[in-house]
């Protein structure tokens, strides 16, 4: 299968200018139809704002200006690349980003986002981005600002575990690898040990990849409890990946806010392309 649409979702006008051509470009290296897509915040009613007043009317110009913006951006870059594109404008009202965005991405082969700024990122910024990788259905790539994906990459590393998130991201990853790419498949442990169920599937995993024509290699590291993400990026660099895949949100939501969760360390830390696949 091959990547044919994409969906960008651009958050704010600062992301858009960077995140908009980059999402371009690799839309171009895949003759790819571009979706951009804009999903509003909600506005709050509280009841000592005086919404009955100037603040609503404000608030809701505000998000129209930034909405216009963006569509520019967008429309600006999709022209120059040359790419065939849409752009989604969510109506300025009440109901749900969230909903809208996902709604939007479900067609998509992929979907692209940001990496998390904190100058820009409200809470419900990051609760928007966790609900495109848990609730959309298809897999997402987090790209950094300095550090876009331009190219079909021919050096990915894989966090493995045998989980059916990790196995959907290893082949949702083969769609934009370069044919012959060089995998390295990594299982990140608290301590070293004998060949359980998820080593075994890696092997497995390894020898599928082979016969797919890539050059698959296994590695193992070891991590403290709530450091896998540390461990995962350090590897890639070692590594020297142009992408890092890996399963997300594998474990409950109570037990990545005690342990930590791997995929909101990657989305808020990554120094290279990370594909998330749930």
């Amino acid at each position: 299968m091959s990547v044919k649409t994409i969906a960008v979702v651009l958050l704010s006008v600062q992301e858009a200018e960077w995140l908009a051509p980059a999402a371009c470009e690799l839309a171009r290296v895949h003759e790819a139809h571009l979706i951009g897509l804009h999903a509003a915040e909600p506005i709050q009613l509280y009841a000592s704002m005086g919404m009955e007043g100037a603040v609503l009317p404000e608030l809701t110009r505000m998000q129209i200006e930034t909405a216009e913006q963006i569509a520019e951006i967008f429309n600006r870059a999709a022209k120059l690349s040359g790419v065939a594109n849409e752009f989604r404008q969510q109506d300025s009202g009440f109901y749900g980003a969230e909903e809208f965005a996902l709604s939007s991405v479900r067609s998509a082969d992929l979907v692209v986002t940001g990496t998390a700024d904190p100058a820009h990122n409200a809470a419900s910024v990051e609760r928007l981005r966790d609900e495109l990788v848990r609730r959309s259905g298809r897999p997402v790539l987090v790209m950094p600002k300095d550090a876009p994906l331009a190219v079909r990459p021919d050096r990915l590393l894989v966090g493995w575990s045998d989980t059916r998130e990790a196995a959907r991201a290893a082949h949702d990853a083969l769609t934009l690898a370069a044919a012959g790419a060089v995998i390295d498949i990594l299982s990140v442990h608290r301590s070293v040990g004998p060949m359980d169920a998820a080593a075994s599937s890696r092997e497995d995993m390894a020898a599928a990849l082979d016969r797919l024509g890539y050059r698959a290699t296994v590695l193992d590291r070891d991590a403290a409890a709530g450091a896998a993400g540390e461990a995962l990026l350090a590897a890639a660099l070692e590594r020297d990946a142009q992408l890092l895949v890996t399963g997300a949100f594998g474990h409950s939501r109570l037990y990545d806010f005690v342990i930590g969760a791997v995929t909101t360390y990657l989305m808020q830390n990554a120094t290279l392309p990370v594909l998330l696949a749930k």
